[in-house]
């Protein structure tokens, strides 16, 4: 008996506890946020930056500042509370996955953010907004490849050595609805069991490259891919020797098109001594299928100047 009964006197302490501070928790005024509603990011021209190319992105995320304090990081499409009332400072970054990884979340180092100086947060409203970034003015488009040539040995994707096949180029009319996205033609290659290697690079073989300075600012491969193979990406790297460096695979897309942002500054900074670098994408035949494909599209290798 005394066991019960220390049981409900401990019983009964809770509960007043309990409703002694859900009292005190709603006395006087409390904060009520104001509401951020963001969709997606629009990408818009930098007028000569780009001219004539494709403005393609996969913005998964916001970065939101308010008077320059961090707010998070959110996926989108994303409801934010935020606990300001009137006019503050808006400052929101595009967000990437590096690699394709969900694990490497980051603000993208090549566009420049939205700023607002006058947004107006209103307590207990949703406000809606689909901000729009650019590229910054000194972002360098080192090389760019999107396929839109009449003559196929315009590419600048050539076979290496270790390849059975080569790139070449898929056309689509006007009526087709990834016209607008991909212009007339996209990169496509194959593997099967007589050609079981894809592999492609910048030149390497002619003794060219590109160069990046020791200790340079990040360097962003751009891509679109479209297989139903696993898809290598990497560097050839030049010292004394050629040096293959992969960097990631990518799994098969399913039949859809995927842009990716594939980081290759950790690369170029592990080779401080490289004369150049060469980008590669390789697929290697899965030795079931009757014939493997792999497409690539709006390729953009970025830097800053």
């Amino acid at each position: 008996m005394e066991i019960k009964r220390f049981f409900r006197i401990i019983l009964a302490t809770f509960i007043a506890g309990f409703f002694l501070t859900s009292c005190e928790k709603f006395e006087g005024d409390q904060t009520i946020p104001s509401y951020l509603s963001i969709d997606t990011i629009i990408l818009v021209d930098n007028p000569g930056l780009l001219e004539g190319h494709s403005l393609t992105h996969n913005f998964t995320d916001v970065w939101v500042y308010v008077d320059e304090q961090v707010l998070g990081a959110f996926e989108l499409p994303a409801m934010i509370p935020v606990l300001q009332n009137g006019t503050h400072n808006l400052t929101i970054y595009a967000g990437v996955k590096l690699n394709a990884l969900s694990g490497t979340r980051a603000g993208y180092s090549f566009t420049a953010p939205m700023i607002d100086d006058e947004f107006e947060f209103v307590m207990d409203s949703v406000i809606e907004i689909n901000p729009s970034v650019s590229y910054y003015d000194n972002t360098d488009f080192a090389w760019i490849e999107e396929f839109d040539f009449t003559n196929p040995e315009s590419i600048s994707l050539i076979p290496s050595s270790n390849s059975d096949t080569s790139l070449t180029e898929f056309t689509r009319n006007p009526t087709d609805p990834l016209y607008e996205r991909f212009g007339s033609r996209s990169g496509i290659g194959y593997v099967d069991s007589k050609n079981t290697v894809l592999e492609i690079t910048t030149k390497v073989e002619e003794d060219e490259g590109f160069y990046f300075p020791p200790g340079a600012s990040p360097v962003m491969l751009e891509m679109e891919f479209n297989s139903d193979h696993l898809v290598g990406v990497g560097m050839f790297i030049r010292q004394s020797g050629i040096i293959q460096h992969p960097v990631l695979i990518l799994r098969p897309t399913n039949g859809e098109w995927k842009k990716v942002y594939v980081n290759f500054t950790p690369t170029i900074s592990s080779y401080s001594n490289a004369v150049n670098f060469n980008v590669f994408f390789r697929a290697d035949w899965d030795g079931v299928s009757e014939k493997g494909t792999v497409m690539l599209d709006n390729i953009k290798l970025v830097r800053k100047q």
